[in-house]
């Protein structure tokens, strides 16, 4: 699903990336563990597009995404979510989540972000209780 072959990248003029090489398979869960300013980071940002690959090979899907922009990357099922609290404060916590639909809604998906709605409200049965609650007034515990 997911294959980096000698990725290289940085910020400016220093390389943080060197020669990174993995494959992760469909279904598969892996676990980018370091030291702060080790390159995780920097690795995600790079597969996702918000930091250009020097050079090296990344496949997703079998398609090289690698020179692609973060939104056509997105558009093709691969994405990041950063940590942190970024939520659209004065939106609902059902608007919040349905953001991450627009690429379906945009192929006309309708019945899929619907699916993928249950399976959220699924894992999390509190967001289901506050979809109509603003984001911004959920607390961070």
């Amino acid at each position: 699903m997911l294959r980096i072959k000698n990725v290289e990248s940085g910020y400016g003029r220093l390389k943080v990336l060197k020669k990174v090489t993995m494959h992760i398979r469909a279904g598969e869960i892996v676990t980018i563990i370091g030291a702060n300013g080790a390159g995780k980071t920097s690795l995600l940002k790079t597969v996702s597009g918000l930091i250009p690959a020097r050079s090296g090979e990344i496949l997703f899907d079998m398609k090289e995404i690698g020179k692609l922009p973060p939104e056509k990357i997105v558009f093709l099922g691969c994405s990041l979510v950063p940590e942190g609290r970024q939520l659209f404060a004065p939106m609902t916590v059902k608007e919040n989540i349905l953001l991450g639909a627009y690429p379906q809604y945009r192929k006309k998906r309708g019945d899929q972000v619907r699916e993928d709605l249950e399976r959220i409200y699924g894992l999390f049965p509190r967001l289901r209780e506050r979809e109509r609650q603003l984001a911004g007034t959920l607390s961070g515990g």
